[in-house]
């Protein structure tokens, strides 16, 4: 989530490497369990560039579609098992609190993305301790899922972080075409434009800034007085397992 997954997608999708796009967001075939390879195999075939199939998805959407796999393949353990050339590309972004506010900000405005030719719309997102802490919570445990599963699996990813790889675009997608088995005999030179426009800004950095300041004050009175009965429901859910009632 909020890891240039867009951009990402759309620059390999215009070098010849599959559209990429989250295929497997929705169940398939969740009435029909005798379609459901049917249903598979069309999304594969359908969605090819050049004989290139690409999707990205989030760790429950893999989840999802592993338990839908298992339960109409004898034997069945993974993806790879079905994609036997299949490679594993993982995105992370090293600023887990602005990867948040990204979040957060689009949860606020329904914006998820914007292409450079989109009218900007107004930024009124408020800041929100509780809600951005609980998405920071919810990027580490989605990281520590993934990291799990390539263990468990041993499977060995290729990694992107997000500003490594946005800071030197021309060297990085280049190591990420080859990762991934290089252009197609006879293809123009790799195309480096990107799409999106980057909705990070002064806002954004001033809510880094807020959310560190408020992190340090956890367990001091101000903040506990500031927050109120918000965070008293929060302490109550994770120190009481407020969860069961």
């Amino acid at each position: 989530m909020r890891s240039g997954s867009n951009e990402i997608c759309s620059l390999l999708a215009r070098n010849g490497l599959g559209s990429p796009n989250e295929f497997f967001q929705m169940p398939l075939s969740p009435d029909r369990p005798d379609a459901l390879l049917d249903s598979f195999a069309r999304v594969v075939r359908q969605n090819q560039i050049e004989g290139v199939f690409g999707s990205k998805m989030s760790y429950e959407h893999r989840a999802a579609l592993d338990e839908q796999l298992r339960g109409v393949i004898p034997g069945y353990r993974r993806i790879d098992d079905l994609l036997p050339r299949h490679r594993w590309v993982w995105l992370v972004r090293r600023d887990k609190i602005l990867q948040a506010i990204s979040w957060c900000r689009a949860e606020n405005s329904s914006n998820w993305a914007a292409t450079r030719s989109d009218n900007p719309k107004p930024d009124d997102s408020s800041y929100d301790f509780l809600h951005l802490l609980s998405r920071v919570m919810l990027i580490y445990t989605g990281e520590l899922a993934w990291e799990t599963y390539f263990s468990e699996n041993e499977i060995d990813p290729f990694i992107v972080t997000y500003e490594d790889f946005f800071k030197d675009l021309d060297r990085q997608l280049l190591r990420l075409i080859d990762y991934l088995g290089g252009l197609s005999k006879g293809r123009p030179p790799v195309s480096k434009d990107t799409t999106f426009d980057i909705q990070r800004n002064e806002r954004s950095y001033a809510m880094r800034q807020r959310f560190i300041s408020d992190l340090g004050r956890i367990g001091e009175r101000s903040i506990a007085q500031e927050l109120g009965e918000p965070l008293q429901r929060w302490l109550r859910f994770f120190f009481e397992r407020g969860w069961r009632g």
